[in-house]
């Protein structure tokens, strides 16, 4: 990636590396105003530009169908079903294992396995943080 380039009044401002020294803004000048000006613009006028891509979308313009729906209907989202299957195992290592031949013996689809599995691997690495600060703790009494 190359360095992006910098006016002379900006290289105080920017690390070796390009990017921006911390509290330093790359648009120390704000939004531009004539895009405050042009939103107002566009505000006053919205009622008659909805008016026309609706009288578009009853004539069958397809693209104005499709902007309407794209914001008056919200995508549908991906849900999966809730499963059942035998998890067992007292360590982290065990229960990834029985997900693992859940998924195998075909009870549990392999995209929820690697979802359970990753929200598994995201509960040990929390606990091992936990007990990191419980060992820390004990060390900082002793001393």
């Amino acid at each position: 990636m190359s360095q992006p380039e910098c006016r002379p009044e900006q290289a105080v401002a920017r690390r070796k590396d390009g990017t921006f020294k911390k509290g330093r803004s790359g648009n120390p000048g704000g939004r531009p105003g004539h895009i405050n000006a042009l939103r107002a613009k566009l505000a006053t006028g919205s009622e008659e530009v909805a008016g026309v891509v609706l009288d578009a979308a009853r004539n069958g313009d397809m693209q104005a169908c499709r902007l309407i729906l794209e914001r008056m209907v919200p995508a549908i989202k991906p849900v999966s079903e809730p499963i059942q299957f035998d998890f067992s195992g007292s360590t982290p290592t065990d229960q990834a294992r029985s997900i693992m031949a859940a998924i195998a013996a075909g009870d549990i689809p392999p995209d929820q396995g690697r979802a359970l599995i990753e929200a598994l691997a995201s509960v040990a690495k929390i606990a091992e943080l936990d007990e990191l600060s419980r060992r820390l703790e004990a060390l900082e009494a002793k001393a």
